[in-house]
């Protein structure tokens, strides 16, 4: 019996060792602290780094219109068919 109870108290002493270690290895990759006048500077090259590239923005390649009578005359002018998206939301935000 007293070897069913060691069972369960190893097995949490090892997923605390193994969450200590994952917290270590996580401070460790995390970036020096960035002084006052740099931190703007930093900001923006972070801002910049998350920013989707172009092939992740192909969405805006679309050519989209407002006016469902200027998608059909297109339509017809350049023989494609017209694809109606409407939302109610807010688009750059991704809520449609």
């Amino acid at each position: 019996m007293e070897k069913l109870m060691q069972a369960p108290i190893r097995l949490v002493s090892l997923f605390g060792l193994l969450a200590s270690s994952l917290a270590g290895a996580a401070l460790a990759t995390e970036e020096k602290a960035v002084a006052d006048a740099d931190l703007a500077g930093w900001v923006d090259q972070r801002i910049a780094a998350w920013q989707p590239t172009k092939a992740e923005r192909r969405f805006d390649d679309i050519g989209w219109l407002t006016d469902i009578r200027q998608a059909e005359r297109l339509a017809k002018q350049h023989n494609r068919p017209v694809f109606l998206f409407t939302h109610d939301g807010h688009m750059a935000v991704g809520r449609c």
